[in-house]
């Protein structure tokens, strides 16, 4: 069944309207029509089957039958990103949003060769990337902004791990630590091609960041945060499953 965003309450036969956008995706895109069965999602962790009961130019409206919510994740994971140049950011965004990423900091780094863009474009891409992939869950994209005001907005409890071409202690070992102490709530940071400047890495310190190490081989932008993401994510989903 095909998978459409809605921004309204999802409730046992509660009759929604898609957005213009949404509709338009759905009937002209989709093929789909009146009586089809489709998923509705609100992007925070419930998903409803639907029928669709018309399809006028106000906009697709489907009557909810059925109710599912995706079942609580015992860990948060955020990532903090220093930009990446056109199109491998777009890439970056919808597979952070793939694998579940819950939040996703974009900073701006001495380094980092883009940056000043907003989130409007990234949140476009969640969404799409989100209903392909069956995630439930929208991830929080913010706006490009300073380190220091990127690290003001961390919570006061959490694991940071800045990845460092110079540390010596590896990722998912870090991570496991941190789970084997309890800490669930992990803040991933990743710099630009050339790094972090020695300034940035050490407000990442003054934070509580934790600098690891990912490979001993010099990687591509894109190419370190994907293997970050998976090796972090499924240290995390492995370790709260056995503490289950």
């Amino acid at each position: 069944m095909k998978r459409f965003l809605v921004g309204e309450p999802l409730t046992p036969g509660a009759r929604i309207q898609l957005s213009p956008e949404e509709s338009k995706h759905c009937t002209r895109v989709m093929r789909q029509a009146v009586g089809d069965t489709i998923l509705l999602t609100d992007g925070k962790g419930i998903e409803a089957e639907a029928r669709i009961i018309s399809t006028e130019k106000s906009g697709v409206v489907a009557e909810v039958s059925a109710l599912r919510e995706a079942a609580s994740r015992p860990f948060r994971f955020e990532l903090i990103q220093a930009p990446l140049k056109g199109p491998r950011m777009d890439w970056l965004v919808e597979k952070a949003t793939e694998l579940g990423v819950d939040s996703l900091h974009v900073v701006d780094s001495q380094f980092s060769v883009a940056g000043g863009e907003r989130s409007e474009r990234w949140l476009r891409l969640a969404q799409s990337a989100m209903k392909q992939s069956g995630n439930l869950r929208m991830p929080e994209i913010h706006d490009s902004a300073p380190l220091a005001e990127v690290l003001a907005r961390l919570p006061a409890s959490f694991s940071g791990f800045l990845l460092s071409p110079g540390a010596r202690t590896g990722l998912a070992e870090a991570v496991g630590a941190a789970l084997a102490q309890g800490k669930s709530h992990v803040v991933l940071a990743i710099g630009p091609e050339g790094g972090f400047s020695g300034e940035e890495e050490e407000a990442f310190v003054a934070k509580g960041f934790l600098p690891c190490l990912l490979s001993s081989q010099i990687l591509r932008g894109e190419t370190a945060a994907m293997a970050a993401l998976a090796i972090a994510l499924h240290t995390l989903e492995i370790g709260t499953a056995s503490r289950l």
